[in-house]
């Protein structure tokens, strides 16, 4: 099978954006670092003991104190401040909530007058942008003509919201609450793409150009990053954690799965993304049509990654997905690089196998109001079933486990015979 030369050159330009992007990445850390002077930067940040270290920072970086330890914690410097945490003796107070009276506030850079000068930009770049596509989709430039306005300016949005939020993000620079553009991202691209599908101008190509577009944003902000935020959202339910904006913006998503399906996993989640171009690449491609064997293989990672959760740690730090879209050399980047690897011949690994919110978005997925369905048009020739990787396209397969790939869309020979649409 030859590889597409319009993939080809999207891979090129994902590979040659994300080398660009790197700068950015290094500047923000999902896996924490001690005393985080951003907390809520990114979705990963979590501080259920109280220590103003971040709980995913590796245990060799600083010890927490205890609650019963009068002795006076680190001393931590910050650039072009210095400032001080000290540690009360009364047992009963938290051993990171006092700031001595002679210390200065930890620094917080103020971007009050740089912020609302980078979101007008940005907010100008989207609206070029939307403007842009609906010419180039109308005109059909892109190789793919929408002629009614209205699922031409759906599509417009979609590419327009992920590419001007990740020019916003560049122009705002590594200060920005990272959670925010990737809670946007996640909602608003959910919902853009569910539209995009009910319009009927989701096509292939379109399929696989967001996908690309996916890509680049998890290397640029670095979240949403599933599966590396579950642990998060355990240590939540379990201790009553003030529930940061990522957090919530990953529990509506699971939300909307129930009303739109999967559209978030197929077509925003950078780590299904980059499973998703890989599939694409030449391999003899292994056929798994028990598919619940995988689903049971996800089932006990599931529990094993709550297990960990528990104890603050976090399993799925040693995917590597962190390593991987902030290009940092480590074993971790490896471990990806073997299941990106893997992708390449058994499709989405990660998604159907490993990662726990696979799980948690399989459940409401198996309900979804909206969905592809056959309708009355169909001729039972089962090209769809034949093109689906996941092999869930059978008329009465559940829709749990699809990722609206497109690929049984493009493969049905008879117009309206498979469309997404609500539940009769």
């Amino acid at each position: 099978m030859e590889t597409p030369r319009w993939l080809k050159r999207g891979l090129a330009g994902i590979i040659g954006s994300a080398g660009l992007a790197y700068p950015v990445c290094a500047a923000i850390c999902p896996r924490g670092r001690g005393y985080c002077p951003y907390p809520g930067s990114c979705f990963l940040y979590t501080d259920v003991d109280a220590n103003t270290i971040c709980d995913y920072t590796p245990r060799s970086v600083t010890s927490a104190p205890t609650a019963a330890s009068p002795t006076p914690a680190a001393s931590p410097v910050f650039e072009g401040t210095s400032s001080s945490l000290t540690v009360p003796a009364t047992p009963s107070l938290s051993p990171a909530a006092t700031v001595s009276s002679n210390a200065s506030v930890p620094f917080i850079p103020d971007t009050g007058l740089f912020l609302p000068d980078g979101l007008i930009m940005g907010a100008v770049f989207t609206i070029v942008l939307l403007v842009l596509f609906f010419f180039l989709f109308r005109s059909g430039i892109p190789g793919t003509r929408l002629q009614k306005p209205v699922p031409a300016l759906g599509t417009s949005a979609l590419f327009a919201l992920g590419i001007g939020e990740i020019v916003t993000y560049l122009l705002l620079g590594e200060e920005t609450l990272a959670s925010a553009f990737a809670v946007v991202y996640l909602l608003a691209g959910t919902l853009l793409a569910a539209f995009v599908w009910k319009s009927g101008a989701m096509s292939r190509k379109i399929a696989v150009a967001t996908v690309m577009m996916s890509t680049v944003f998890g290397f640029v902000i670095l979240a949403p990053l599933m599966p590396m935020e579950f642990p998060g959202i355990v240590s939540i339910v379990t201790s009553g954690q003030t529930v940061a904006p990522g957090i919530i913006g990953i529990l509506a998503g699971i939300g909307l799965v129930l009303l739109v399906g999967r559209t978030f996993c197929g077509h925003l989640c950078p780590v299904g993304s980059v499973q998703e171009l890989v599939w694409n690449l030449p391999g003899k491609k292994i056929d798994i049509r028990k598919t619940h064997y995988l689903e049971v293989l996800r089932a006990g990672v599931f529990v094993v990654t709550v297990i960990g959760a528990l104890w603050y740690v976090n399993l799925m730090e040693y995917t590597g997905v962190y390593d991987f879209f902030s290009l940092t050399l480590s074993i971790g980047l490896v471990v990806f690089l073997v299941l990106l690897l893997l992708s390449v011949f058994m499709y989405r690994p990660v998604c159907r196998g490993i990662c726990p919110f696979g799980l948690l978005f399989s459940i409401p997925a198996h309900f979804s109001l909206y969905r592809l369905r056959r309708t009355n048009a169909c001729i039972r020739c089962r090209k769809c079933e034949k093109a689906c990787p996941a092999h869930v396209a059978g008329r009465d397969s559940s829709k749990r486990e699809c990722y609206l790939c497109a690929r049984c869309t493009a493969a049905c020979p008879v117009p309206g015979a498979l469309v997404y649409e609500r539940k009769a």
